[in-house]
Parts: structure tokens; C-alpha cells; sequence
């Protein structure tokens, strides 16, 4: 009797294992602590690409004006970009990150050079799971029920 309650149940259990897996990939996945910055696009080229200047919240006094590359945002309004947003200087203006730790603390960071493996392995694991463990439920026995209001509804008539 055991294995016949257990067969019905394996899909769900799958299911379970699968949601559980998708979201330990996600929480196994170092995301690093981030700080928003304003950057000075000192110039930028059709692909996105710019060099740009900002200054380090975590550097030295000495040492906190930085320089380097990053692939502005494409889609930033046209009153952001040089010469429009200091015409003075002919610099742009663009957002964005630096890490807030570890030893590269202060540099710039870049989404399209992060790896996010286990995330992307968690979006596929995850639905995949929902979906497996919809059908164990169905599969089991398990089953939603509508309720629909009687016509006339309430306790039959009395004689």
C-alpha cells in the first residue's frame, strides 16, 4: 500500500527538490555590495563605450579622482550626453557603480562583466520546479474544486 501512495507522490516531490535546488543557486551566488555614482563622460563612442571620470567615495584623499572605461547607457537622454549636459566643459553625465568591498573597493563595475551562473541556472530551475510539482499535485490526486452557487442555493424546500 506504502508504494502504491508513494508512486503518486514522486512528482511532487521532484518538484519540490527542483524549487528547493533553483533557490540555493540563487543564494550561492556571491552578488557583490554596490554603490550608485554620478559619472563624468569625458567622451563616447557610437557603440556605448566611454571614458569617464568620477570621483572614489572610498579612496584616499589624494587619490580620489579616478579615470577609466565603462559602456554608458545607451538609452539615456539626449540632454545627458556632451555637449549638451556642460557645454562649458563638453562632458556628459551618465550613473554609475562602484564595489563598496573586497580589494577592488572603490572600482568601477560593470553588470556585463559579472558572471551570474547560479542565478541564470536558478531562472531555469525554478519555473521548471513550479511546473513539476503543479503536475505532482495533479498527478497525486489533489485537485482544486470551484464551487458554483445552486440555483435557488440554500437548504431544499420544506413540504
Amino acid at each position: 500500500m506504502l508504494r502504491a501512495q508513494w508512486s503518486r507522490w514522486w512528482v511532487l516531490v521532484a518538484g519540490i527538490v527542483l524549487i528547493a535546488l533553483a533557490t540555493t543557486a540563487y543564494e550561492a551566488t556571491p552578488y557583490p555590495e554596490l554603490r550608485q555614482i554620478g559619472l563624468t563622460v569625458v567622451s563616447e563612442e557610437p557603440d556605448g563605450r566611454c571614458e569617464v571620470r568620477w570621483r572614489d567615495p572610498y579612496g584616499a584623499s589624494e587619490a580620489r579622482d579616478r579615470e577609466g572605461t565603462y559602456r554608458c547607457a545607451p538609452d539615456r537622454d539626449a540632454r545627458l550626453k556632451a555637449p549638451d549636459y556642460d557645454p562649458g566643459t563638453g562632458f556628459g553625465y551618465d550613473a554609475g557603480w562602484v564595489l563598496a568591498e573586497g580589494k577592488h573597493k572603490g572600482e568601477l563595475y560593470s553588470p556585463d562583466e559579472y558572471e551570474d551562473t547560479g542565478g541564470v541556472i536558478g531562472d531555469y530551475l525554478f519555473p521548471v520546479g513550479l511546473l513539476v510539482a503543479y503536475f505532482g499535485l495533479l498527478h497525486a490526486g489533489v485537485r482544486l474544486r470551484w464551487r458554483r452557487k445552486r440555483p435557488g442555493g440554500g437548504a431544499p424546500a420544506q413540504g
